[in-house]
């Protein structure tokens, strides 16, 4: 299952107990999520370094291993793959800039024949339900993933 990861999923990346970490370190793979991000999900974590760390009680040191280790398990696409399709991501979430870069990449993959879905726990992404792509909650995940396993 192809998913693109938004940044607060990936915020949670540097909880140890949270579920989203505990997804994308799947050890068995035991869930084949094939993980994406757009490249300025990683500036945009780097930013919050400070906040990240504070938030989870975690060393800084420990945040930069983990951080230099995200791509080991997400694909980061550059912007100038998906570049194109921004106009058309700006029109649909209109008014919600910071997830635009989410949506241009999901339609990117929409544009090439991939099934793809987006992993956010932000509301507002859901009316990219209305142009084809599926948008799941952690919980929603989960849900999904509990009854595959089954």
């Amino acid at each position: 299952m192809k998913l693109i990861a938004d940044a607060n999923i990936l915020f949670s990346f540097f909880k140890l107990d949270s579920t989203p970490r505990e997804l994308i370190l799947d050890p068995e793979l035991k869930y084949n999520l094939e993980l994406f991000a757009p490249k300025l999900v990683l500036e945009e974590v780097g930013k919050h370094k400070k906040d990240i760390c504070s938030r989870f009680s975690l060393d800084p040191k420990d945040f930069d291993v983990m951080f230099s280790s995200l791509e080991l398990f997400i694909k980061i696409v550059d912007r100038n793959v998906f570049d194109r399709f921004f106009p058309k991501a700006k029109e649909i979430l209109s008014g919600n800039i910071k997830d635009v870069p989410y949506a241009a990449l999901s339609l990117w993959f929409k544009d090439r024949g991939d099934e793809i879905f987006i992993w956010s726990n932000d509301k507002e992404l859901k009316i990219l339900e209305k142009h084809g792509i599926k948008v799941f909650s952690t919980e929603e995940l989960l849900e999904l993933l509990s009854k595959t396993d089954a």
